[in-house]
């Protein structure tokens, strides 16, 4: 009696790297049906995967996988927008911190329940103006500092965290890009030394601005004074017989210091 020929059962292995590799519609359309949640997370993320899939891996019951057909680039606004309604944070959360996320999609996620999810669109480069407004007065102050680090907040939001009770958003504030001189030197006689140091590390600051950090009591600040390469060399002279050890040794490391005494 003929024994029956037993089913060819194909390894893990060999089915993840079709997941990551193959090209093929139907090998993939299969492999998003696999039992195993890392071969359809290769599925979700990968480039090579039509759309008609992933719009169908989309409810997928798990949020890994749901977070991997949220960041693909091949997925369907429409089906982003599903996704920013997700159940589980996690998809959310990956939403708001993609790169790629259109500015309506953010709109639905600047209002989640969840602080990391506003983070993510307070920080997003493709936040809508009227929603970076919102966030601002967002009751978190994680939130508005994600929002303070956002490279497209105006001079008109910087200046009203700037006076943000939480150290850690004023912080941001004078470290953003878009802070300007009079921003900067207003931040420079901040009670917190913390924002001070931000201030000194500033490359935008006037040469004012650091001349007057670099009469600081606090001797961290006095140091990054010392080293910001703004810093004139008038202020330096100052510096150089600094009762501290650290600025003593920034200010006498300084190119400018060096560079007179060897003319």
């Amino acid at each position: 009696m003929e024994q029956e020929e037993q089913p060819i059962i194909e390894s893990f292995d060999s089915k993840l790297v079709k997941a990551r590799d193959s090209v093929s519609e139907s090998i993939l359309f299969e492999l998003s049906f696999d039992e195993s949640i890392e071969i359809r997370c290769e599925v979700a993320n990968s480039l090579n995967t039509p759309r008609f899939i992933l719009e169908k891996m989309s409810t997928d019951v798990n949020e890994e996988v749901r977070s991997g057909i949220s960041t693909n680039p091949n997925t369907r606004p429409l089906t982003q927008r599903k996704l920013a309604k997700d159940r589980h944070i996690y998809v959310r959360r990956s939403l708001a911190w993609f790169d790629n996320t259109q500015s309506s999609i953010l709109e639905v996620l600047a209002r989640d329940s969840d602080v990391e999810v506003r983070r993510g669109v307070a920080n997003h480069q493709n936040t809508g103006l009227k929603n970076l407004f919102n966030l601002s007065k967002d009751s978190k102050w994680q939130v508005r500092a994600s929002l303070a680090k956002n490279i497209n907040i105006s001079i008109e939001l910087l200046i009203q965290l700037s006076n943000d009770v939480k150290k850690e958003v004023r912080i941001r504030v004078a470290e953003n890009q878009k802070c300007n001189k009079a921003l900067l030197i207003n931040l420079a006689t901040d009670q917190n030394k913390d924002v001070r140091i931000a201030v000194a590390e500033n490359e935008k600051c006037s040469i004012q601005t650091l001349d007057l950090l670099s009469k600081d009591k606090n001797s961290e600040v006095r140091f990054e004074v010392a080293l910001n390469p703004t810093t004139d060399l008038q202020t330096l002279k100052c510096l150089i017989n600094d009762k501290d050890e650290n600025v003593f040794d920034a200010v006498n490391h300084s190119n400018k210091i060096n560079h007179r005494n060897s003319i």
